[in-house]
């Protein structure tokens, strides 16, 4: 980062809060713009970056810092990296060495992808969102179980089922409607999944610090999850994808002539219109992991559900086969000669 805010403790008291540090040019040294001097005791430091507005340091027993209602802008493209570091009895280097801090993700990554097995169908792709999930949240490091640690290890196993030293999230509860908010990416050029193609839906037209189709949310285990039966409410979690499916009659996309399966027809002209996509049935969103999710459009699925009615999107073309018998047309003797 260009810059981040700093605070410190040391022996059980506040030693300085909210002190912005800056970086010295192109090095990774970091600079406060009113110089801070070591203490004889040992630091306890906390440093945060797009945090929001303000952080409280607790300096009595244990050493802490939260964030209260911390909350996820629903513009996606005005989201920011939430990162945070912690190094705990820091003492004063002899030789003047920079102290060392390791950033860390506060908030959980989502990214979408989308492929399509279907010959059959072409798919034009303008905008994919998450409905109805937990906005907001209070967010604490504490230095006795934080440190300034670099194993990031995930892998669910037995020896390391967990993460060290990660930060803490408190959501609402019991949860309620205004807690939650909708998260939507949209592409000014639909994209397009061809048959038997794949198309990323997030890292594409990227620009700056932040990315406009990658989503940065609440930790959170996602509740009140639709199902995909019938019609999802509005206080339900699932996916929408905004689209246009085409039927392709021939062997190549030809959108001029091919059929427009699902979209709204203005004139002659198609836009695309919402699917509803349940999402898994348990939904995990933890702090520093990216989550890619990728809708698959099936050689035997139905496209998902029309939100408005909770019918399929699309409907199978069945066929359902009888032979006629061979009719007796009655005995013609021929003689042989």
């Amino acid at each position: 980062p260009g810059d981040f805010d700093v605070w410190a403790a040391t022996d059980g008291k506040k030693y300085f809060e909210a002190q912005t540090y800056t970086r010295d040019g192109s090095t990774n040294t970091y600079k406060s713009t009113n110089a801070r001097y070591w203490p004889s005791t040992a630091v306890d430091f906390f440093a945060l970056k797009n945090y929001g507005s303000s952080a409280t340091l607790t300096a009595s027993g244990t050493t802490s810092l939260a964030v209260a209602d911390y909350t996820v802008t629903t513009t996606v493209a005005d989201q920011k990296d939430f990162i945070y570091a912690v190094s705990k009895t820091v003492s004063k280097p002899t030789t003047g060495t920079a102290a060392s801090l390791n950033f860390r993700h506060a908030l959980s990554q989502i990214e979408f992808q989308a492929k399509n097995q279907n010959a059959g169908i072409h798919v034009e792709i303008s905008g994919v969102t998450i409905k109805h999930v937990c906005s907001k949240g209070n967010f604490s490091v504490n230095a006795a179980t934080t440190g300034n640690y670099e194993n990031h290890t995930h892998d669910g196993t037995a020896e390391n089922p967990t993460r060290e030293g990660r930060c803490s999230w408190t959501l609402p509860s019991p949860l309620t409607t205004t807690d939650c908010a909708d998260y939507t990416i949209s592409f000014s050029t639909p994209v397009d999944v061809k048959n038997n193609g794949s198309a990323d839906l997030s890292v594409i037209d990227a620009t700056g610090e932040y990315n406009a189709r990658t989503m940065y949310l609440i930790p959170q285990t996602v509740a009140n999850i639709w199902d995909g039966s019938g019609q999802p409410t509005s206080e339900q979690a699932y996916f929408l994808i905004n689209a246009i499916i085409y039927n392709v009659a021939g062997s190549e996309v030809d959108k001029s002539k091919d059929v427009v399966l699902w979209g709204t027809k203005t004139g002659s002209t198609y836009t695309s219109k919402p699917i509803a996509v349940p999402l898994p049935t348990t939904t995990i969103w933890e702090d520093g992991l990216r989550y890619v999710y990728t809708f698959n459009f099936t050689t035997t699925g139905t496209g998902g559900v029309d939100p408005g009615t909770g019918d399929p999107v699309l409907t199978p073309i069945t066929l359902s086969v009888t032979v006629d018998d061979f009719v007796d047309a009655g005995n013609t003797d021929v003689n042989v000669k």
